[in-house]
């Protein structure tokens, strides 16, 4: 669930930098900026790894630690997104997801043909009209309970695809973000 560094290659630099930022580590916050001011960059005398020192040739200021500390309090939403997403699980595929959506649309059918058949039930003469009303009431609410109970798990995948969907969203904007503070501190206002 790390960021692509070819789609995300400033992020994924940024995020590289910092051993608390990977995925490898387990589901941890900063509760405070001096938590991320403390933090050592990897080895900066150590080459970084060939697609990162690409980009440090393409853009220098990268090298900055300054500025590299401060793009890591900028995207601390994306490492709280990412703890969850390694909490939860991976996404679902397309054909899941379409899977799931079919089964709420049976589901869904299934139950209105329960109640059709509630409602279309016949009182037997011996019982009075308000227990069976009552009757009537108590099966309709244990259909809905089982239909409900069956359908959250489809729900629950579908949320699980939304929630990655949101993720990559979220890396859109850290790296335009990034983009943005890289900008400023070409422009010398290092700490974006």
């Amino acid at each position: 669930m790390d960021p692509n560094p070819g789609t995300f290659p400033i992020l994924s630099y940024v995020m590289s930098r910092f051993p608390s930022l990977t995925s490898k580590t387990t589901a941890t916050t900063f509760s405070s900026d001096t938590e991320l001011d403390n933090i050592e960059l990897n080895d900066i005398e150590q080459p970084p790894s060939p697609p990162h020192s690409q980009i440090v040739g393409q853009m220098p200021n990268l090298a900055n630690p300054e500025l590299i500390q401060s793009m890591a309090r900028a995207i601390s939403d994306v490492q709280a997104a990412r703890s969850v997403l390694n909490l939860i699980g991976e996404r679902p595929t397309h054909e899941e997801v379409d899977h799931a959506k079919a089964k709420l649309v049976e589901l869904e059918a299934q139950l209105s043909r329960q109640l059709e058949g509630i409602v279309l039930l016949s009182r037997p003469p011996e019982i009075e009209i308000h227990v069976w009303r009552a009757h009537l009431a108590e099966k309709e609410k244990q259909c809905r309970e089982e239909a409900e109970k069956e359908k959250q798990i489809w729900k629950s995948l579908i949320q699980l695809d939304e929630m990655h969907e949101g993720y990559e969203k979220l890396l859109k904007d850290a790296e335009k973000r990034l983009v943005r503070m890289y900008d400023s501190a070409e422009d010398g206002d290092i700490g974006g």
